[in-house]
């Protein structure tokens, strides 16, 4: 009877749908991935053993590995998010702009991050386009900003809206602002935590592979509780 409740109970149920897809699977690698980068920076600070440091690097990279071959497909998706906002007349112009921009960020860098997957299969030449990590974190680093400039846009445009509220009949929106206020700030945590690992990838900042990895983590739980939560 304990086992049947177990097994039928409906979070074991729901936590089985969830980790049955790619999206999920690669959101749970990213997590595990940074949380490594982060325990083989705190476990080296605290003085362990060698063995036990560098477990939890390769834990880093074997992660890492996993997921490229998991997103291979993802710079499609983007590309066509930004067909679809481009042929949107209606849409304001500065989240138009801002959603063009970001998406083909993306798509540039899982594009880039793709080749180099291939590089690490040995189906590339290893020695070929040895740059290719550094504009692969720049195009993550301009879908970012966009992303920044997008959130910032929606929460100036809600809290003017928010302020115009004045009829009682409109005390629906107005709970509809909030929630769509509180996404907007979240996303803009977000995108600011990434953007953070991106300029220290990239040597702009130089901040300790703990505070990258602690930011990674901290981005990871974000995208797995929004897939949780949308998990039916």
């Amino acid at each position: 009877m304990v086992a049947d409740a177990l097994i039928y109970h409906p979070t074991l149920s729901k936590l089985v749908r969830f980790w049955d897809s790619t999206p999920q699977r690669e959101k749970t690698f990213r997590l595990l991935a940074y949380l490594s980068r982060f325990l083989s920076f705190y476990t080296y600070k605290k003085g362990y053993n060698a063995d036990i440091v560098n477990m939890f690097k390769s834990l880093k990279n074997q992660f890492s590995f996993i997921r490229k071959g998991m997103r291979f497909f993802k710079p499609v998706n983007h590309l066509q998010t930004v067909a679809k906002t481009f042929d949107n007349k209606l849409m304001d112009p500065i989240l138009q702009i801002t959603t063009v921009v970001r998406n083909l960020g993306y798509a540039g860098y899982l594009t880039l991050d793709g080749i180099i997957f291939f590089k690490m299969l040995g189906v590339i030449d290893s020695k070929k386009w040895p740059n290719l990590a550094t504009y692969a974190s720049r195009f993550w680093l301009i879908g970012l900003v966009a992303g920044i400039i997008n959130s910032l846009r929606i929460i100036y445009s809600l809290n003017n809206y928010e302020s115009s509220v004045k009829d009682e009949k409109e005390q629906v929106d107005y709970k509809q602002i909030q929630n769509k206020l509180y996404s907007a700030k979240r996303k803009l945590i977000w995108d600011a935590l990434d953007a953070f690992i991106a300029l220290n990838t990239l040597d702009i900042l130089h901040f300790t592979e703990g505070d990258i990895g602690l930011a990674g983590v901290l981005t990871s739980l974000m995208g797995l509780e929004d897939m949780w939560k949308a998990q039916p």
